[in-house]
């Protein structure tokens, strides 16, 4: 199976699940061990101990040789005071009886530390697991890490020396973002943010979170509640509209006093759309384990397309032709590492893209992905502005600028008969760069100069068009907002 070539260890598969990040926070969970004693993660890291968390299966092999190397037992015999090692059989699909007779054998004559089962399968689920045995260091302010098989004691306690704790009286930090990785005409879905208490032996009742595009604060949301040294509060947040595409999205915790500034942001990746035509064509090619491979194409009315149950170095090229409107490709591997086979051995990689056809242009192309790949584009209704100057002499002044520019329009005198009457219905609209209005006003234009104070007000920085149209004719100057 998968892997197996290279190292020791079962292989399965969980859903889409892969293995969780190095520094994800540790879910919580309680299991009585073989011997009737009841095991709670959190409070065992309350006390200040380490816990190395072994996911096993009684019918896995190499989970059986590396318990019989006795590196976790020597592990928990010199260090009892800082380390405590859980075997967790994982597997919910294997009876626990298999504990004391399995094909391997009795796993109490080669496991002399907490044994226990988790029928449930919700440890498995929480901590992403996706191979047997998964080796985790949960370090005592709830970060995991995993490790792998490491062979010595020793190394084991350099492992465990490398975890951090609260230093402070006041610090409160930002974990995660758990929402949309891709945003499409300029609109992106409230998620959500996790934050931690690591002050030392102070409850944290209060903060903001802080939503910036391009460094610029469009968001805050403020939270409140109580929750002491370690604990975590889920955040959910506002949608955001008018992004500009290629924005950088972070998101800060503003907490009054905090003595640590250096946890404050996280800065998840969040990808904005691209503009393209109506004519969009797919290529993929899987890699070794094509089963692991799927796809969607989620548009403006759900669901237009997928793709599943492949075979091996299977080739698959679709064309689309789409209506306007904003589109998600997602691209799924189950095990966790994309189409990037060659990692693993003598393998080819696999590849997918995303081409527009009418310009040539590729919109997305990946081969290492891990568990998911996604980007988003934007099927452009006709958006055909030309610079016509026969009418208007337009100047912008400052430009790049902040919060306002001048706009200087000058109308001809000999452009119009009825010099001394006002023109009506002119109108101005700024586009964005995949051609989504972002303003629009009607305005009242007389011969000669007029100039038109512009203020940026919610309209996020990034690069613009400013279209006047008067009399059925456009007339285009770029606009820069800078902050």
């Amino acid at each position: 199976m998968k892997k197996l070539l290279l190292f020791a260890m079962c292989t399965f598969f969980y859903c889409s699940y892969a293995q969780l990040p190095p520094n994800s926070f540790g879910e919580d969970f309680t299991l009585t061990d073989i011997n009737g004693n009841e095991f709670n993660l959190h409070s065992t890291l309350d006390e200040g101990k380490t816990v190395i968390l072994d996911l096993f299966a009684t019918w896995c092999g190499p989970c059986w040789s590396y318990a019989e190397t006795g590196v976790l037992e020597d592990l928990q015999q010199a260090y009892p005071d800082d380390v405590v090692v859980v075997a967790v059989e994982a597997d919910a699909t294997t009876a626990a009886s298999t504990i004391y007779n399995s094909a391997n054998g009795d796993w109490t004559t080669v496991i002399d530390y907490l044994l226990m089962d988790d029928p449930s399968g919700d440890v498995a689920v929480d901590y992403a697991l996706a191979y047997y045995p998964t080796i985790y260091k949960i370090c005592p302010d709830r970060m995991v890490t995993e490790v792998g098989q490491i062979a010595s004691v020793n190394a084991f306690m350099t492992e465990i020396n490398s975890c951090t704790s609260a230093q402070y009286s006041k610090d409160a930090r930002i974990l995660s973002y758990n929402g949309a990785m891709t945003f499409c005409g300029g609109s992106l879905d409230g998620g959500s943010v996790s934050i931690q208490n690591y002050s030392i032996g102070a409850s944290m009742t209060s903060c903001d979170i802080l939503t910036k595009v391009n460094g610029q604060t469009v968001s805050t949301t403020p939270w409140s509640g109580s929750i002491d040294t370690y604990q975590t509060a889920t955040i959910n947040l506002s949608s955001l509209n008018n992004i500009p595409d290629g924005a950088n999205i972070t998101f800060e915790i503003d907490y009054e006093g905090d003595m640590d500034s250096s946890n404050n942001t996280l800065n998840p990746g969040i990808l904005g759309s691209t503009g393209a035509s109506n004519t969009i064509s797919l290529s993929l090619t899987t890699d070794n384990w094509g089963s692991e491979t799927s796809w969607e194409l989620i548009g403006p009315n759900g669901t237009e397309a997928s793709g599943s149950g492949y075979g091996n170095y299977e080739t698959i090229n679709l064309n689309w032709d789409l209506t306007p409107g904003c589109y998600i490709f997602n691209i799924y591997d189950s095990y966790g590492d994309g189409l990037e086979a060659s990692i693993w051995g003598a393998y080819d990689d696999g590849q997918v893209s995303l081409t527009d056809n009418n310009s040539g242009d590729v919109i997305w192309s990946a081969v290492a992905y891990e568990s998911q790949g996604s980007v988003a584009f934007e099927v452009l209704a006709q958006f055909d502005i030309s610079e016509e100057q026969s009418m208007f002499e337009i100047s912008l002044f400052p430009n790049p600028f902040k919060d306002f520019t001048t706009i200087s329009i000058n109308y001809s005198k000999s452009n119009h008969l009825h010099r001394h009457m006002p023109l009506d219905d002119a109108d101005i609209s700024v586009y964005n760069n995949v051609g989504k209005i972002v303003y629009s006003e009607n305005i009242t234009l007389n011969p000669g100069l007029n100039n038109i104070r512009f203020e940026t007000n919610d309209i996020l920085p990034g690069l613009y068009y400013l279209n006047v149209n008067f009399d059925g004719k456009n007339n285009l100057k770029t606009l820069n907002i800078i902050r």
